[in-house]
């Protein structure tokens, strides 16, 4: 089946949500080794460098750098500076999730990328995991979440495509409990596309239901130490607010400081992972197990 975020991935004259990123067909766009940061994931990053690749007709080498083999030293030497040897000033080389390279791995990608044939275009969430002397060596370009208008525009035209009826209502829910993230917004429309009627309604239901039942998820968590009813509890709702909303309820209740503290420590962990830009899904696993764990 063809992952519909893949399939309806945009041209540089379709960049959803970056305006100024945006480059009419049959302009050139500017080429200079870069380094793409967003805090929120599933805003363009990849797509962006996707997109320049396909208007230059160059090819493109994607790595992750969240992989355990290609974030240190050896692939930086093994990988990715053989490829920046071989006469070709015409290719992209794409590493995504750059902020998890280990800082001799950083090192050494900056003199890889000082003598390149070819042009680097970096990802990352975190800036902060990013030296100094690697940023000096590209352009830094920012990502934001995308408006709620844009997803609705980007998600409507996909849907008429694939013959997808879905009401304003539901797209909306889409929207809003995705935060600026097309990518998963998009993966949502999909799973919508192929669910049975009474699918959808518990699906778009799950996005604007108003909280969890943070009592129940205290006692599953601190009494039952039941970490699967725990995070299915939590599953349905949007991270950040389901994280607060049992937060809110556990430090008002008459209960344990020892564990009071457990459940502050557990969100101040999601909320700092959160802004990293660490997967919510990750997130909200790692905060249950914190609130089960003693």
């Amino acid at each position: 089946m063809t992952v519909w975020s893949q399939k309806y991935r945009p041209s540089l004259s379709e960049i959803v949500g970056q305006p100024h990123l945006k480059v009419e067909d049959g302009m050139n766009p500017e080429l200079q080794h870069s380094l793409l940061h967003s805090v929120t994931p599933g805003v363009g990053k990849t797509s962006y460098a996707l997109a320049l690749a396909d208007a230059l007709d160059w090819p493109i080498h994607i790595f992750n750098a969240s992989t355990k083999r290609e974030r240190g030293i050896d692939f930086v030497q093994d990988d990715l500076l053989p490829l920046t040897t071989i006469g070709n000033q015409n290719q992209i080389i794409l590493l995504d999730e750059a902020d998890q390279l280990t800082p001799a791995a950083q090192a050494a990608l900056k003199g890889v990328i000082e003598n390149a044939q070819g042009y680097f275009i970096l990802t990352c969430n975190d800036l902060g995991k990013i030296s100094d002397y690697l940023i000096s060596r590209c352009r830094l370009i920012e990502f934001y979440p995308i408006n709620d208008e844009d997803m609705t525009d980007r998600l409507s035209y996909i849907a008429g495509r694939e013959a997808v009826e879905i009401p304003d209502g539901h797209l909306s829910a889409i929207v809003k409990h995705h935060e600026g993230d097309l990518r998963n917004a998009i993966n949502a429309i999909q799973y919508y596309s192929v669910a049975s009627p009474a699918e959808r309604v518990t699906f778009i239901n799950s996005f604007v239901s108003s909280a969890p039942d943070a009592s129940t998820f205290l006692r599953l968590s601190f009494k039952d130490k039941d970490y699967n009813a725990s995070l299915a509890l939590l599953s349905p709702y949007q991270t950040r607010e389901g994280i607060r909303e049992v937060f809110n309820y556990a430090v008002q209740i008459n209960a344990k400081n020892t564990s009071k503290m457990r459940v502050i420590e557990a969100a101040i962990t999601a909320e700092r992972d959160l802004f990293l830009g660490i997967s919510p899904e990750i997130v909200r696993a790692n905060f249950v197990r914190m609130c089960v764990t003693d």
